[in-house]
């Protein structure tokens, strides 16, 4: 938090969503405050289950009556939302596990609910960024039920004017009850740009920022704040010639982001034109546009994690088999990418139990995992080969370090279609096998990976995670995290002219691959297969449209005498604007 030139008070978070609005703050009173605990006597503890089963019946009904009664004003992400966010609900294993407390500890149900759903909290919160955002789901399931424990109403708007919304954490069941005619922008403590709340809000078109603690101390209820969601910066009553500015930059950005928007929406003959090729990162088609599907070339990245979550078992061949049939089927001859299951370390599975590590993010996951527990491993890879007859399927492997773990995966699949071939199988010949190149000591050796792997997939999250030491999420070190940083970029460019070198294709499928200024840096450096996040397309298009290859390249070579990532930042951004117009501004982030 800090004062501008006027003595204003400007706070920084994290721009989940972009855009610009201004209002007066309302804060959302939505946290349940303390939970009783109190000893269960043991000819109690039936009766205190009973309760509690009871209250999770009601507050699935409650959650139900109200997903149904907004239905017809959601979108297909938030409709994938709320029914990701039901299954919670449905889950015997959360049920089991909050009545075990109660039985083995003798703990009163509030209290045996909120130690579970802290755990639960815990686990999903130390996994990656796409299974960190569900840590929102669990905390709301929790609430839910609580409320109805302690017949706690739920907090909601009141009648009035237009608002600026702040809250801790916006949970989904408090996005159901919000009037979002009256939101003029949201901005939260919690929250990234996978979350729920972040999703609601671009759906919405409505300017968000999260990572924004302690704002009551510099704003009261009803205190104007600016909110900045393509900047992540939320100013704290802006005075006249400052508010004057604000609303021109406002309506500037609203309308240059429709012509953009509307624009990046169409497939363009320029992708085509320049060799780009633009893939899709899914978990699943619920949270997808259909027509947002039929713009691109493809899926370069599906995380199969989520067919194992939400069960008390793995998943069969069999069932394997038909789910990756039936994603197949959806992109109807294009390209499906997908990642072998990416668990264990900082990603575990309920049912999967591994030992507790001192560091999970560098430990005992991913293809490190599999290798050691193939009846996990041995099923996927029979049901992705088998399904592979059934369209153009591509595999890849997750956290390779070195070439002698692609020789391994070379050799069990052999083995496994031999097996399939004995076995009369139909299943797909020549499979392309891939490297997902996310450690450090993988990006500094492409060549020798490129041996072995048909393809690689730079997964810049993590890489980049590993390479400055930061954990992006957390806001005190984040600033460290610079993916156009000379030396990020530097060994971006070994692992893309290597792939290029060996006539072998490189994507990107991290962040980094649909945000504008890493775009141009990327498209420069020579990289020609992105794979992004949806709502990601229109943003990295519009580098695309106003680039050629030769130009992109020459705005590179510009940065190469750079030193830090605001020098290359600075210069990039420079180019953009030229290029594309003050439009660009709907997207920049700095």
């Amino acid at each position: 938090m800090s004062p501008d030139g006027d003595g204003v008070a400007v706070v920084r978070g994290i721009g989940i969503s972009p855009g610009l609005a201004i209002g007066p703050v309302y804060y959302l009173e939505n946290e349940i405050g303390e939970v009783p605990r109190r000893a269960v006597a043991a000819a109690e503890v039936e009766a205190e289950i009973d309760r509690l089963r009871d209250a999770l019946r009601e507050a699935e009904e409650q959650f139900r009556r109200q997903k149904n009664a907004s239905a017809a004003g959601l979108t297909e992400a938030e409709r994938g939302i709320f029914d990701a966010h039901l299954a919670f609900y449905q889950d015997h294993l959360l049920r089991d596990s909050v009545e075990k407390r109660v039985r083995e500890q003798g703990l009163n149900a509030e209290a045996a609910l909120k130690d579970e759903i802290d755990h639960l909290a815990t686990v999903f919160d130390g996994m990656d960024r796409t299974f960190r955002e569900r840590v929102a789901d669990v905390r709301d399931v929790g609430n839910r039920v609580q409320r109805v424990l302690l017949q706690k109403q739920q907090a909601a708007l009141v009648s009035g004017c237009s608002v600026v919304l702040y809250a801790r954490e916006l949970l989904p069941t408090d996005t159901l009850t919000l009037d979002r005619s009256r939101l003029l922008a949201i901005v939260t403590e919690v929250g990234g740009e996978a979350s729920h709340v972040a999703i609601l809000a671009r759906s919405s078109g409505i300017p968000a920022v999260s990572g924004v603690r302690r704002l009551e101390a510099v704003a009261r209820p009803g205190t104007e704040l600016a909110v900045d969601g393509t900047k992540g910066v939320v100013v704290v009553a802006p005075g006249q010639a400052q508010r004057a500015t604000l609303d021109r930059e406002r309506e500037a950005f609203a309308v240059e982001r429709r012509r953009l928007m509307k624009a990046g929406a169409e497939r363009s003959g320029a992708e085509r034109e320049r060799g780009v090729t633009l893939l899709l990162n899914i978990e699943n088609f619920d949270n997808l546009d259909p027509g947002i599907l039929q713009t691109c070339d493809g899926v370069g990245l599906y995380r199969t994690e989520f067919l194992f979550m939400g069960r008390q078992t793995f998943p069969s061949e069999e069932e394997q088999h038909a789910f990756y049939k039936d994603v197949l089927a959806h992109l109807n001859g294009r390209e499906v990418t997908f990642r072998t299951i990416d668990v264990g370390g900082d990603k575990p599975l309920s049912y999967l139990v591994t030992p507790r590590e001192q560091n999970p993010a560098l430990g005992w996951r991913g293809i490190r995992l599999t290798f050691d527990w193939q009846d996990l491993l041995i099923p996927q890879l029979r049901a992705l080969l088998r399904a592979a007859a059934h369209g153009p399927l591509k595999i890849l492997l997750p956290m390779v370090t070195n070439v002698d773990e692609l020789v391994k995966a070379r050799i069990l699949i052999r083995q496994l279609e031999e097996d399939l071939r004995r076995q009369k199988l139909p299943f797909g010949e020549k499979v392309p096998v891939g490297a997902m190149v996310e450690v450090p000591a993988a990006a500094l050796a492409p060549e020798a990976l490129l041996k072995e792997a048909d393809f690689l997939s730079i997964g810049t999250n993590d890489l980049l995670q590993y390479l400055f030491a930061v954990d992006r999420n957390n806001l005190q070190v984040a600033g460290l995290y610079q993916p156009l940083h000379p030396v990020a970029l530097a060994l971006l460019k070994r692992v893309i002219d290597a792939g290029a070198k060996a006539n072998r294709p490189v994507t990107v499928c991290g962040e980094m691959a649909g945000e504008l200024l890493p775009v141009l840096a990327l498209y420069g450096l020579g990289l020609r297969r992105f794979s992004m996040a949806p709502v990601r397309l229109a943003e990295a298009r519009t580098i695309f449209r106003h680039f050629t290859p030769d130009e992109a390249a020459a705005v590179v070579r510009s940065v190469e005498a750079a030193t830090s990532e605001s020098e290359v930042e600075a210069l990039l951004q420079a180019a953009a604007l030229e290029r594309v117009g003050p439009g660009a501004h709907a997207f920049l982030r700095s």
